[in-house]
C-alpha cells in the first residue's frame, strides 16, 4: 500500500487520518451527548468532561494534520461516473467538515479556558488558556460549539450515507477507495 495518494487511489495516511479523524468525531458526539445530562455532581461528569476536551483537542490536531497533508498529497480525482452536481457536493461537503471540525474544535477550546484555566491533554501535558477570564467569550464560543456539533452530526451521516450509497447502488468503488483494500 502507497503512503501518498495516487490520482485514482488514498493512501496509508490519509486512510488512517480519516479513519481516526471519523471515529474521533463519532465519539466526541456521543460524549458530549452524554454529559449533558449529567449534573455536577456525578462521579462522571469531571472525567467525561476532561474525556471531550483531550479528544477536542486531538480532533484540531488531527484536523490541521489532515488539511497539511492534504497539501503535501492531494486526494485522488474522484470516479468518472460521478455527475457534476455529486462532483461540487463532494467537494463542498468535505471542505464543510474540515471546517466545522476546526471551529468545534476551537470553540471547545474557548469554552474550557474562558475562566483562564489551562486545558489537560490526557493529562500529559496543559494547553493554556488565551484570557485571563471571558464570560462573553464563552457564552458565544459555547452557541457556535452548540450549533457545529448538530451540523457535523448532520454532515457526517450524510457523507456516510453517500458513500453507501456509491458502493450499494452505483457500484463505482467511491467507498473502497478508503477501506484497507
Amino acid at each position: 500500500m502507497r503512503i501518498v495518494n495516487s490520482k485514482t487511489h488514498y493512501g496509508l495516511v490519509s486512510k488512517l487520518l480519516h479513519w481516526v479523524i471519523a471515529f474521533s468525531v463519532i465519539g466526541l458526539i456521543w460524549v458530549g451527548w452524554y454529559m449533558v445530562d449529567l449534573t455536577y455532581f456525578d462521579k462522571w461528569y469531571n472525567q467525561s468532561l476532561a474525556l471531550h476536551k483531550a479528544l477536542g483537542l486531538m480532533l484540531l490536531g488531527l484536523v490541521v494534520a489532515l488539511f497539511l497533508w492534504k497539501s503535501i498529497s492531494p486526494s485522488p480525482n474522484l470516479v468518472a461516473s460521478i455527475p457534476p452536481m455529486q462532483r461540487f457536493a463532494a467537494r463542498g461537503m468535505h471542505h464543510l467538515l474540515m471546517l466545522l471540525m476546526a471551529v468545534i474544535s476551537i470553540s471547545g477550546y474557548l469554552i474550557s479556558t474562558a475562566a483562564g484555566k489551562p486545558v489537560s491533554f490526557f493529562g500529559l501535558f496543559d494547553v493554556p488558556a488565551l484570557f485571563v477570564e471571558n464570560d462573553t467569550v464563552r457564552d458565544c464560543a459555547i452557541t457556535i460549539h452548540f450549533y457545529t456539533a448538530y451540523g457535523i452530526g448532520f454532515l457526517v451521516l450524510a457523507h456516510a450515507g453517500a458513500a453507501i450509497k456509491h458502493q450499494l447502488i452505483d457500484r463505482d468503488g467511491t467507498l473502497t477507495r478508503m477501506t484497507w483494500r
